[in-house]
């Protein structure tokens, strides 16, 4: 069986980009950013593909 490389764009939003996934992704903030001490304790996963509006740039 094998499985999806966690370290590619696609992979790490299929795995984290979700809000079900969302305790996990805390989890995996705290521990990778704040030694597994609770500094995350909610988050917003927002849609990545979302279009922003930054005035004085072009739009096609």
């Amino acid at each position: 069986m094998s499985f999806i490389n966690p370290k590619t764009d696609y992979a790490f939003k299929k795995i984290f980009g979700s809000p079900q996934s969302k305790k996990l992704l805390i989890s995996f903030l705290n521990a990778l950013l704040y030694d597994a001490q609770p500094a995350v304790k909610d988050l917003e996963i927002i849609a990545p593909c979302q279009v922003t509006r930054v005035s004085g740039l072009k739009v096609q």
